[in-house]
């Protein structure tokens, strides 16, 4: 039982490690040096986390790398990345406990998770495809609501959406060739999207307008343009990845 805990404990702690490193340092912002919209996969080890040992190991696993990811990103460039702020903990916490429950709920209806994210997935498909068609009225609207002197690329949001429609379409395809096996892989991605509108496209920019008094709706079109490509890139790697840990016995 002690060896048990123990490896608990260090797959816990390792895992935390590794999200520390790619929040600090592996992610970026755009546009640059700015609190609009922050790409990386942080939470991905948080995630793996709640899957493979359980919500309650998630959840503080969760607190503790939040607060040591803070001090790090100190200690290594010298400056905080911003004020400390609570809500940001709670965004960390709910990546370290909802995949580990919904992926061991108990659901009688086998196809509830494909469906749900097939009509999920088809709506940021469509909106990604309205906004193809109004790049000049997103970029007018965060340039004009958001910071002044702050530019936006029309290649870059081009590029953006094609990444995040690309993305969605590979995740329907494949939630169509799986739709047969086990809901395990549907109840990941499931699990991401929902995370992605709760997280990224609500309680996220709440909190940029809480702390720098940024506007909440301008910031979401770009999160909204942001949200696909996170899920696509989520989904592939957390998929092989709880497949290689599934019979990880600790």
């Amino acid at each position: 039982m002690k060896n048990k805990n123990l490896q608990k404990i260090i797959f816990a702690a390792l895992m935390v490690a590794i999200g520390i490193v790619l929040s600090s340092v592996v992610s970026f912002s755009y546009p640059p040096n700015s609190t609009i919209i922050r790409f990386g996969i942080g939470y991905l080890p948080l995630i793996i986390v709640s899957i493979v040992l359980g919500p309650r190991i998630g959840f503080y696993s969760s607190i503790v790398q939040d607060i040591l990811a803070y001090f790090v990103y100190i200690w290594v460039f010298g400056v905080p990345s911003g004020p400390f702020f609570p809500g940001f903990t709670l965004n960390s916490v709910l990546y370290g406990v909802v995949p580990g429950l919904l992926y061991n709920l108990k659901i009688q209806k086998q196809k509830l998770f494909l469906i749900v994210n097939f009509s999920l997935l088809i709506i940021l498909l469509l909106m990604g495809a309205w906004g193809f068609f109004n790049i000049s009225w997103i970029i007018l609207l965060i340039e004009n609501r958001l910071s002044e002197g702050m530019s936006f690329s029309p290649i870059v949001i081009y590029l953006m959406l094609i990444l995040g429609e690309v993305g969605i379409i590979g995740t329907l395809i494949f939630l169509y060739q799986k739709r047969h096996e086990e809901d395990k892989a549907q109840r990941i991605i499931f699990s991401i999207i929902i995370l992605q509108v709760l997280v990224t496209l609500i309680l996220t920019p709440l909190w940029v307008t809480i702390l720098y008094k940024i506007p909440f709706w301008p910031q979401l079109p770009l999160r909204i343009i942001k949200a696909p490509i996170e899920i696509f890139i989520y989904s592939v790697l957390l998929i092989r990845i709880i497949k290689i840990f599934k019979n990880y016995q600790i």
